[in-house]
């Protein structure tokens, strides 16, 4: 991370979060999309640098994680308006199917899976979703627990990273269908992009053994 940080290449993503925690939020806007989704675009472009200059299988992993990254951004950018919630949605459901095919299906960790995964179903039973989202909540719930244990699964960036997604959007179901969560933007935010980073930092590495699908 040292040697990233003294390339430069993640100092237009440090800058894009402190505008946004700075000047970000408030009503629906262009300019509040473009604020929150400029982090999660600073470090696509630093991915796909990298991507075009590494070797497989490196190069495959960083199209992955750049192809999350830019469904993400979308997400992003549709959640800011509350009646985009399901395209947003889906938007993150396509960006943890990315993620999913970057980390890989090996090492299993079984463990971790039903750990991940049982925390999920527990999740969606004690904070359940209104109406028409009461099944897609759950399979959404689902599919980011894949891709936490799947990030886990080993050593890197990515599993701090992947936990930290996870979190993020534990805290921001929360806030949606059970109650007020103090400091709700920050904390949300704050672990989101933490996890982006970390799964970002994970493909701008040098090159990895990446896991035969």
């Amino acid at each position: 991370m040292k040697a990233v940080g003294r390339s430069g290449k993640l100092v237009p993503f440090f800058k894009a979060v402190c505008v946004y925690f700075v000047a970000g939020g408030g009503a629906p806007s262009l300019s509040a999309a473009a604020l929150k989704c400029a982090p999660v675009l600073c470090l696509l472009l630093a991915v796909l640098v990298r991507a075009h200059a590494a070797a497989q299988p490196q190069r495959r992993y960083a199209h992955c994680v750049a192809a999350g990254l830019a469904l993400s951004a979308a997400g992003d950018a549709l959640l800011v308006w509350p009646q985009h919630f399901v395209a947003g949605m889906a938007a993150f459901a396509g960006a943890h199917v990315a993620y999913i095919r970057a980390f890989g299906l090996r090492p299993r960790a079984y463990g971790a899976a039903l750990a991940l995964l049982a925390a999920a179903a527990l999740y969606v039973r004690a904070v359940p979703a209104p109406g028409a989202l009461r099944a897609l909540v759950p399979a959404y719930a689902l599919l980011l627990a894949a891709m936490a244990w799947r990030g886990a699964a080993r050593a890197g960036y990515q599993r701090p990273g992947a936990l930290l997604f996870l979190l993020s959007d534990a805290i921001l179901g929360y806030s949606l269908f059970a109650g007020p969560v103090p400091y709700k933007q920050m904390l949300v935010m704050s672990t989101y992009y933490l996890g982006q980073l970390g799964i970002a930092l994970s493909a701008l590495e040098q090159p990895r053994a990446v896991a035969a699908q």
